[in-house]
């Protein structure tokens, strides 16, 4: 019988790489910005060759902290979500931290269970986006009695609670009103909106910037042009179906994947984009520029975000004094989705009747 081999202690990876253990232990727990990246590269190949691992509970134990944060969202599968997540992964580990990922699939119960499971697992910090579901009002009653009850930091991006919480978000009015400006700009008086939740600070805050934007052109916005749904693909096409029986001449979707489902729509009415109808979006995803029609939009700075997170709750984790975080603007981003009509403008009756919030359910348009 082979005898056990004797597990490596920090002393023999130190002696290994000719450094003392403090220095061992800065660069394994990814503290190592001041040492020179020889030296670093000299203690990770002994640690290889001892096959030394650093217990994170024992760690823990002694230091109360895991390096660990948790980090939830409500739906990973939103292009939006998944590329922030990676930057805040790739950045956060830059200062020694891992994080843990949960996906609330948009449901209150997933939040507060996800939260309670994180706390439970001794993260050291918590970023986190609520489902839309956790801000009605019984919901946002539960979730602030729940954080409040939390002995770890936190904190809201892109959705929050308008009462309290360090939050870090884009600008969602002044990026909604510039974006309405820009139809503006190029003849369109006649626009609908189709929106995310407006239980949801970001879509109301959007839909207020399009409102101000035709206020100061003296015009407004029909209740019976906004459709409220979800930011996805059917809510477009449902919403972009209504809004074109209304004769708009620009649709601005809250979210690209809405947008897609504008696209959808008009192909199905037979209207052409740009010269029927013109479509804005918001996010600015990966296939925006590559769609037949490129999709003009307001490009989220999702990196900037992410290191703006990661800033934040760090300094919360350390209890640093910090400036406020930063509201990071939206860009613009001009491509051929939207015409320009100054010349051409089309009298048509325009948006009568009641408010459309009707979510229909995705299967739907796909019979």
């Amino acid at each position: 019988m082979k005898e056990a081999r004797k597990k490596a202690t920090i002393k023999d990876v130190a002696l290994r790489a000719g450094v003392s253990p403090p220095t061992v232990s800065m660069v394994l727990n990814g503290k190592d910005a001041a040492l020179p990246e020889r030296t670093c590269e000299r203690v990770r190949a002994a640690a290889a060759e001892l096959d030394y691992n650093t217990d994170i509970l024992a760690r823990a134990l002694v230091t109360r902290k895991t390096n660990i944060v948790g980090v939830v969202v409500p739906d990973i599968s939103n292009a939006f979500f998944s590329e922030a997540v990676r930057h805040i992964q790739v950045e956060i580990a830059r200062y020694g931290y891992d994080i843990i990922l949960c996906n609330s699939e948009e449901r209150a119960e997933n939040d507060y269970r996800y939260i309670r499971l994180l706390a439970g697992r001794n993260v050291d910090g918590l970023i986190l986006t609520p489902s839309a579901e956790a801000f009605t009002a019984e919901n946002a009653e539960k979730m602030k009695r729940l954080l409040t009850g939390l002995r770890i930091p936190y904190l809201f991006f892109d959705r929050y609670y308008a009462d309290g919480g360090t939050r870090v978000a884009v600008d969602n009015e002044a990026s909604s009103y510039a974006a309405t400006q820009y139809l503006l700009e190029n003849g369109h008086e006649r626009i609908g909106v189709i929106a995310g939740p407006l239980t949801l600070n970001s879509s109301r805050n959007r839909l207020k910037g399009v409102r101000r934007a035709l206020s100061e052109r003296g015009l407004s916005l029909p209740d019976d042009c906004v459709y409220e749904g979800k930011y996805d693909f059917a809510t477009g096409v449902n919403g972009g179906a209504m809004l074109l029986e209304k004769g708009v001449t620009a649709v601005f979707a809250f979210s690209d994947m809405q947008a897609y489902g504008v696209y959808e729509s008009a192909k199905r009415a037979g209207k052409r984009i740009p010269d029927d109808v013109s479509v804005m979006g918001f996010d600015d995803n990966i296939y925006s520029s590559v769609l037949e029609v490129p999709l003009s939009t307001m490009r989220q700075p999702v990196e900037t975000i992410a290191k703006e997170v990661c800033r934040a709750i760090l300094a919360l984790i350390e209890d640093e004094d910090m400036e406020a975080p930063a509201c990071c603007p939206a860009q613009l981003v001009r491509r051929s989705s939207v015409a320009n009509i100054s010349q051409n403008k089309k009298k048509q009756k325009f948006c009568e009747g009641r408010p459309s919030r009707q979510v229909i359910p995705a299967w739907n348009y796909l019979k």
